[in-house]
């Protein structure tokens, strides 16, 4: 078994770079196709299996899908985005929680790694890289305990909490007609406007908002990153109306469980608004995102 896993590195050269805080496995498959080869189902699990989970914390992934230069733009892109997705659904398979995925990216023939049209060599731009990011574990620091203080009404020592369920933000007196609320856990397959499993609990949170704030009246709004066009790519309809298409699937969610179209509305702004500078891929997936703006209370 050694010598065949030595084989298979070799053969289709699984690389593995170590970064400070990420590690990166490559993946390849047969002309035209986008299904896990058992090869490449190895591979990925090998990595998985020798990741130092004592030292070290799996933060977020990153996938993105490649093809080599034959075909179109547009059907290459398309077989990429395939590829990347079919990583992340086997990834998933293996235990890794959906949030943990948080960019699956398919760019086509964009990125070729050789331009050489042999078969050997084009199959090298056949790829997909997956990107773990990691952080390491902080080691419990021994020291004496001292008996602290404690603090009086109105000092800094009050701590506030970090998170607000939606259905508080809601009744906030202070929110008014016009504001909007972030909904950052209603997550999509990269490149098209399909749930991510890890977004539906979050769906059932707005759903349950709509059915106990009877007079409540809603825009749903979408949003992408990383493009300068006037929206992204939905691989799903060949169409560039991605943030219109990600806020229609949340509005079709409400309506198909009784929330009246009268009460909701939606649209979206494409790459208009970003709310960070996109540096990383946190900041990225931040920009990916679906608001609600209030109509009515």
């Amino acid at each position: 078994m050694k010598h065949n896993f030595i084989f298979i590195i070799l053969c289709f050269r699984f690389s593995m770079a170590m970064a400070n805080d990420s590690t990166k496995v490559e993946i390849h498959f047969p002309f035209n196709l986008y299904s896990i080869t058992n090869v490449a189902s190895e591979i990925i699990t090998a990595h998985y299996k020798i990741f130092d989970t004592a030292n070290n914390i799996l933060t977020g992934i990153s996938i993105y899908g490649h093809t080599d230069q034959i075909g179109s733009h547009n059907y290459n892109d398309i077989l990429s985005i395939k590829r990347a997705n079919a990583a992340a659904k086997y990834l998933q398979n293996i235990g890794i929680e959906n949030n943990i995925i948080s960019v699956i990216q398919g760019l086509g023939k964009h990125q070729l790694q050789t331009t050489l049209m042999t078969e050997n060599e084009r199959a090298i731009n056949r790829r997909v890289a997956i990107i773990f990011y990691y952080e390491k574990k902080k080691k419990p620091i021994v020291e004496k305990i001292v008996e602290q203080p404690k603090p009086t009404v109105g000092n800094t020592f009050e701590t506030k909490p970090t998170t607000q369920k939606l259905a508080d933000k809601i009744k906030d007196p202070d929110l008014k007609v016009g504001d909007r609320i972030e909904l950052p856990f209603i997550l999509f397959v990269g490149g098209e406007h399909i749930f991510l499993q890890i977004s539906y609990p979050y769906l059932d949170e707005l759903l349950d908002v709509m059915k106990n704030n009877s007079t409540l009246e809603i825009e749903i709004v979408g949003h992408v990153c990383c493009t300068d066009e006037k929206d992204g790519y939905d691989f799903s309809t060949g169409k560039k109306n991605l943030s219109v298409a990600r806020a229609k699937a949340v509005y079709d969610f409400l309506k198909m469980n009784n929330i009246d179209k009268s009460r909701m509305d939606y649209n979206g702004f494409g790459h208009q608004f970003p709310i960070t500078e996109e540096r990383t891929e946190a900041e990225k997936t931040r920009n990916r995102r679906v608001e609600i703006k209030i109509i009515k209370k």
